[in-house]
Parts: C-alpha cells; sequence; structure tokens
C-alpha cells in the first residue's frame, strides 16, 4: 500500500485459521437458545463465552495487527499521530468551544443545518423508515405519527433507511474525519456505517441499546454522534458511566462476538457502589461526541420531544479513500456491526434480515 487515492477497498484476506469449524455466533445461539430460559440464563452466556473466545482473541489480534499497517501506511506520507487511540473515550464537542482534538469551524453549523432539514423530512415519512421495535401489523400510514404504535408510544426509534443520499453528510466527514486521522488515530480512516434515526416519546420498555452495555467491538472501531435537536434530559440523551472522582468513562475489554455486553442491574449497582457515576450529555443542534464503543453506555427513551441524531461508525483504513462514505464499506441498520476479518470491508447484511 503506498497511501494514495484507491478506488475500492484494500482486497487483501486474513487466512482461514485451521479451525475455521468454530460456529459462528448466530449458530450458537440457535442451538443454545432453547436452553436459554431465565434461569439459565446465565450459564447460557458463560457457554456461548466459552465456545466463542478462542475466536474472539484471532479477531483481536488481526484488528491490531490491521491497526499497526493502517499506521505505517498513513506514516510513509509524512503524517504523525499526536494523541494515542486509548485516551479518547467519550468528549463532547461544540461549534463555540475550541479544542486541540477537534475544531468545529464556521461552515460546521451551516452543514449541520443541511443535514438536520433533510433528515427531519425523511423521518416524517414512514416508507423511508424502519420502525424499531417493529410494530406487528402494517401496511403503515404515510405520516410516522399516524402509525398506531407509534401514537400508542409502543415504539422507540425511527431508523432511516436510506443513509447514502442524505445531504450534507459528506461535508461532515470532510471537516472532522481529516482532524481525528490526524490527531487521534495516525491512520486514513473509513465511515462503516451511518446510523440517522429519531428517539420517539415511549412507553416502550428500554431494550437492546436502550440499556445499559457496551458494544464489545474490536479496538479502533469508535462512533461520533451529532445531535441534530436541542437535547435535554427529557428528549432521551446518551448517557455513559464515569468514575465520580476523575470523570473517566469505564472502559470495558472487548472479547469480539464472544461474551456478553449487556450490563446487569447488579452488576450496574455494583459499579455505582465502586464510584461510578451516570453523566447524560445534552446540549444543542450541533453538539458532537465522540466516543470509544466499549465504554459503558445507553441510549434513552425520550419522555417529551424527540431527538434526531446521525451516528457515523469509523475505523482504521490501510488506503486512502476517495470518499469516507461509499457503499462499497459503508453500512447501517440492516448490517452486521462489524466484519471478523478487518481487511473484509464490504457492508454485510445480518443474517435473518429481510431488505426492503
Amino acid at each position: 500500500m503506498d497511501g494514495e487515492y484507491q478506488k475500492g477497498p484494500d482486497q487483501r484476506t486474513v487466512k482461514e485459521p485451521e479451525d475455521s469449524f468454530v460456529p459462528t455466533p448466530m449458530q450458537v445461539a440457535q442451538s443454545l437458545r432453547r436452553f436459554a430460559e431465565p434461569p439459565l440464563r446465565a450459564a447460557y452466556h458463560v457457554a456461548r463465552e466459552v465456545v466463542l473466545y478462542p475466536r474472539a482473541q484471532r479477531i483481536l489480534r488481526a484488528y491490531e495487527a490491521h491497526y499497526q499497517e493502517a499506521r505505517r501506511v498513513y506514516a510513509s506520507k509524512g503524517h504523525t499521530m499526536k494523541q494515542a487511540l486509548t485516551q479518547v473515550l467519550v468528549r463532547a464537542f461544540s461549534a463555540d468551544k475550541p479544542d486541540a482534538l477537534l475544531t468545529l469551524p464556521d461552515r460546521y453549523g451551516p452543514c449541520v443545518e443541511r443535514i438536520r432539514r433533510y433528515a427531519q423530512a425523511q423521518l416524517e415519512r414512514s416508507a423511508c423508515c424502519w420502525l424499531f421495535p417493529k410494530p406487528p401489523t402494517g401496511p403503515f400510514p404515510e405520516a410516522v405519527r399516524d402509525i398506531p404504535a407509534v401514537r400508542e408510544g409502543a415504539v422507540i426509534a425511527v431508523q432511516l433507511k436510506d443513509w447514502l443520499s442524505v445531504e450534507g453528510l459528506d461535508e461532515l466527514c470532510d471537516i472532522v474525519l481529516p482532524q481525528l486521522e490526524a490527531n487521534v488515530y495516525g491512520t486514513h480512516l473509513i465511515v462503516d456505517k451511518v446510523y440517522v434515526y429519531r428517539n420517539l416519546v415511549s412507553r416502550a420498555k428500554e431494550q437492546v441499546s436502550w440499556t445499559w452495555h457496551y458494544d464489545n467491538h474490536p479496538p479502533g472501531i469508535t462512533k461520533l454522534m451529532v445531535y441534530l435537536t436541542d437535547v435535554t434530559e427529557q428528549t432521551g440523551p446518551f448517557e455513559y458511566l464515569r468514575s465520580a472522582r476523575t470523570k473517566e468513562a469505564l472502559y470495558r475489554t472487548p472479547t469480539p462476538l464472544s461474551g456478553y455486553g449487556r450490563i446487569s442491574p447488579s452488576r450496574l449497582q455494583r459499579y455505582l457502589a465502586e464510584g461510578y457515576e451516570s453523566c447524560r450529555v445534552t446540549g444543542p443542534c450541533g453538539t458532537l461526541l465522540f466516543f470509544d464503543e466499549n465504554v459503558v453506555h445507553k441510549a434513552n427513551v425520550a419522555k417529551s420531544g424527540v431527538r434526531d441524531a446521525v451516528v457515523l461508525q469509523i475505523r482504521p483504513a490501510t488506503f486512502r479513500p476517495e470518499r469516507y462514505i461509499d457503499s462499497r464499506w459503508t453500512g447501517s441498520f440492516q448490517h452486521r456491526d462489524f466484519n471478523a476479518d478487518p481487511y473484509d470491508t464490504v457492508p454485510r447484511l445480518k443474517e435473518g434480515m429481510l431488505s426492503g
């Protein structure tokens, strides 16, 4: 790799290990789920971790080797890294507060406004969105607000289907990502996922991302979240655990595709007893969060109003992309969170995911 612009992702692949018969997480889950009634759920997760732990360690080694190669490619063009990636846990930025890590220039505000207007219009049209949790019946009225399940408070979030057409995202990447390449990663970057969604006022039970968790992804995969509305305590802010003394976010060491990323109520209470506290990030439209996915965090269900946001999942690349967002390596809600092979940048559909 020479670090010049590439017309596509790095096609090099990692050699399959000799013990490639190790089952996929879906296969293990299908075989064990029938035994995973509530009294046995803990045993189920222990068994799953034992089976998948060797695979997790291979993934971690592969991602570390990939990161080091990406650093060499970046450095070969005279770039230098100013800060170690592991030092960035959760950081919040705004245009009126200069920061050595990331500066938001004057054009940042108009860029966010373009994204906000486009997202707002699309998130109000049922044909453009997925609903979470998915209502049991359809078809739906044209306006999301008129869908019975939404009016009844049974839907937590509205998720935009077409992430590639969002106006302003390329400019947002051009503003932010070169700074993160130089100041944080010391590598070229690609946007691995784009998530555009709206948190609704809901009475639904908190679940998946709306419960305490860490993403359990390989190191180097991080997220940028931009608030597209003013966010208060009542509109579903991002929340994370941090030390009450040092204010440093609580980080969990990942075991990708192994272990269990959800934080049980009893474990949460232990963290609180050990001196950790929750921190909700509120702020005006345009507030930008940069966070490691393996800090303990959660979304919140809105109690009044809505919260619109765009989230970019980013990762190192061993090539210099022409565009940070590209269908060849950028996915969204319907794609797997990450690929086990770090050189495989193609978005892969989740098992059982239906398109359309």
